[in-house]
This record gives structure tokens, sequence and C-alpha cells, in this order.
């Protein structure tokens, strides 16, 4: 058990974890080092090669010891489709048999795994949500969820922090962001399991190597697609981060800096007059119907979710996005094992689930496998072709948490405004930075 008094320390040590972690990559950066040979440099040794832990290996990494019982432990386990460990690819059987090994080493669980849609009626969320309303019986024991459906659970009192239980999430070997992802005002609702993030994938080798400026983007690129009139603005956002910009969100007001915005939206001027962004990317209001246009079309580069590289049959190059100030920056995101559990005792299983299902030799076999982006650092040993191992090491420790969708609403549609007056030429960067500070000001001083 870990003492509550200590959770103030705990918060404080992943803080320093993280910026340590950041330090590293840039020092590595200068080096011309991948960042997993820094931080692990024995990690090839440790795991007996790449991406094939042996036996003896995966099962050093235990759960943490039960409690004595012989009463059985009835435990259910709610997952997404495309995590479903009883589907035909090679990440589902090997989920399936992780979970076996789990039931075998505790022979008085019982587990029942269903699958929940991602959203709407009878999606996670609401079914979360609905079964706390009949009883707490009804309630499942562990549910992977989205990082915006873990804020939003939270946020409703359905979760249980797990830090007075486990103390995995404060392990040195996960991506700072990745961290964040389980963490919600101060408490770990979650240990983390995927993850995904921004980047540019190109055709036909158009850039020299996979960390471009915008001007060679501008120059080779013969066009470039990407959601633009997407209310949720995360690629502004994205670039408004990298060129220095900061989000305070202070007694229902936001600060933005207006610099910073220009510098972001200056890029889609910039790209305009060079022809590489037409007027139709502000149709495409999602990533979906921005990666259909580029795959519908001729269109040389597209910004989206990584994890579209290993879902494709086209021979793609990955890139990160250019970025605006000294170091590479982007955005994101992923999926958490959480505990809703609200017997004591189901609970400390239901923990020890968790554990297990984000153990680091595990999700070493499992991330390449799954269509996903890792987690753990560790996890890229997995990853046989040395470029996208590179690339993805760069990509992940640059990466920051997404802000909460919540607390962007309002910010995002203001944006989204702004970068189609920039597209539409209507207004200049400049002119329409000051319009989102404006118009910010409006809603929040009606």
């Amino acid at each position: 058990m870990i003492d509550p008094r200590d959770l103030k320390l705990k918060l404080a040590v992943r803080n320093i974890t993280a910026l340590f972690l950041a330090g590293i990559f840039i020092l590595a950066g200068c080096q011309g080092q991948s960042i997993l040979d820094v931080v692990f440099p024995q990690a090839e040794s440790q795991l007996g090669g790449l991406g094939t832990p042996t036996p003896d290996d995966v099962i050093e990494l235990a759960v943490t010891p039960m409690p004595d019982s012989q009463a059985p432990i009835d435990l259910m386990l709610w997952v997404l489709p495309q995590f479903d460990p009883s589907g035909e690819t090679e990440s589902s059987l090997l989920l399936n048999e992780r979970i076996d090994e789990f039931l075998i080493r505790n022979p008085q669980v019982n587990l029942n795994i269903r699958v929940k849609a991602l959203s709407g009626p009878g999606g996670m969320l609401d079914s979360l949500t609905g079964a706390s309303a009949v009883a707490q019986g009804a309630l499942p024991s562990v549910v992977l969820l989205s990082r915006s459906d873990l804020v939003l659970a939270a946020n409703r009192g359905l979760l249980f922090p797990i830090e007075e239980i486990s103390s995995s999430v404060d392990e040195s070997d996960w991506y700072p962001f990745a961290q964040a992802m389980a963490i919600h005002q101060g408490s770990v609702f979650g240990l983390p399991f995927a993850s995904n993030a921004l980047g540019l994938l190109v055709r036909e080798n158009q850039l020299a190597d996979n960390q471009p400026s915008w001007d060679e983007v501008l120059r080779r690129l013969r066009s470039l697609v990407f959601p633009a009139g997407d209310t949720d603005s995360l690629i502004t956002l994205a670039l408004y981060l990298s060129a220095g910009g900061t989000l305070d969100f202070q007694m229902g007001h936001v600060e933005i800096n207006p610099e910073a915005l220009t510098s972001a939206l200056n890029v889609y001027d910039r790209a305009r007059r060079a022809g590489v962004v037409r007027s139709d990317v502000l149709d495409y209001q999602n990533d979906d119907q921005a990666w259909e246009a580029f795959n519908a079309g001729s269109s040389g580069a597209v910004i989206t979710w990584v994890h579209r590289l290993f879902t494709t049959d086209e021979d793609l190059d990955l890139a990160l996005l250019p970025p605006l100030g000294e170091n590479p920056m982007t955005l994101g995101t992923g999926w958490a094992w959480c505990i809703t559990e609200p017997d004591e005792q189901k609970r400390e299983y239901a923990v020890a689930l968790a554990e297990f299902l984000s153990a680091p030799g595990f999700l070493s076999q499992w991330a390449p496998l799954s269509g996903y982006l890792p987690v753990r650092p560790s996890s890229l040993d997995g990853f046989k072709d040395e470029i996208i191992q590179n690339t993805l090491s760069t990509l992940l420790m640059s990466a920051r948490l997404r802000p909460d969708r919540q607390a962007m609403t309002e910010v995002g549609k203001q944006i989204e405004t702004s970068v189609a007056e920039v597209i539409n030429a209507i207004a200049s960067a400049e002119e329409s930075a000051f319009n989102v500070i404006n118009r910010l000001e409006e809603s929040e001083n009606p």
C-alpha cells in the first residue's frame, strides 16, 4: 500500500521526472542520438532482442502479490472494439494470451469481458454512467478509456484513484505525455496502454529527412491536406505551442499569446501563397475526412494521427510536424486502463490486472502489432524499422498531452474561424490572431 500522505511528494516526483526526460530529449537531439539509446542503453540486451522478450523475462514482470483468499473473485473488463481480445489480429491474440496468463496466475479470479462502442447510446461512457446510476454492483472492474472519456468519467465520480494501491505510473519508463494522460487534477486514474500523436505522412520521398522545416515543406510539397475545418483546431494549437504559445485558463478566462498565434496562422498564409494549401481543406472538419481526401486525391502529404501509417497499404514516409521554435513539438493522446470496481477487495485484483496489461515486457511485444503508438520508450524495441523507430522516438518524446476538449471548446471554435479567414485571404495572420483574442473576450463578457 502507498501512504496517501506521500501523494503530494509523488506528484512532485512526476513533474521532476518529466523535466528530466525532456532535458535528455534535447541533449540527445543535439548529439544526433536516439532518445531510446540515451534513456535505455541496455534495452536490447535486457529484453533479449528486438520485440521478442523471452518467456522468463515476461514472467519476471509479475503482478503485485494478491491478498490470500480462496473465495472466487468476479471481475468485469470493458474494452473498446479496436482493442477486443477476441479479435483475429495478432495484437488481439497476444492480448488474449496475456489475459489468460493473468487468470492462470490468479485462479480465484473469474473475468468477464465486454466490448463497448466508443460513443453513442450503449457506448463506453454512456454505459458506465448508466451502470453507476443502476447500482454499484453493475459497474465493471476495469475499463479502457480514451483520455477525453477518462476526464469526463473522473469528473462524474465514476473512477477510483489507483495511487494508494499502485505506484506503476511513477516508473521512469513512460513518455511524459502518456504519464500525464493517466492523471487528472493531481490524481492517478489509470495506467497508460496505447497512444497516438499528430505527424506528417508524406508520399514519394518528397522530403529530405524526417525533421523538415516549414521552408522545406513549402518548397518541396506540391500540396498538403489537413482538417482545417476542425473546431478542435488541434493542428493550429500544436503550431501555436511550438511557437512558444501557452494556454492559461483562469476563472473562465484564457490567455492567448498573439505573437505565437500569428506565427501559427502565418504558416497557412505562406502555404496558401505557395499553392500548397487550397481553400478546400476548410471542408475537412475532422481527421477522417482529411485522410479520405488524401487517399482519394493526389496530395503529397497529410497532417494526421500517426497510427494511420500502420493501417494503410500505401508506402508512406513519416515526418515530424515542422516546428516554429527550436525543438519539435506535437500533441498526443491515448487510452488507459481505469479502475471502476467499487468493492475494495476486488479493486486490488482490478489494479493488478491493469498493471499486468501495461507491463513493459508485454507492451514491447504488443505495441508494434497494435496499429497504435507506444506509451513506454522501452516498447520501441519492437519496431524493427530503424528509421521509423528513431522518428517515433523523437515524436513521442516531443509530444505534449492534448488539452482537454471541454476546456478548449470555445478557444478551438474561434481559432478555426481565424484559420478560415487566413486561408480565404480575408484577413492577415496578425489581424486574424487579434480577432481570436477579441472574440474570446466578447464571449467571456457578453
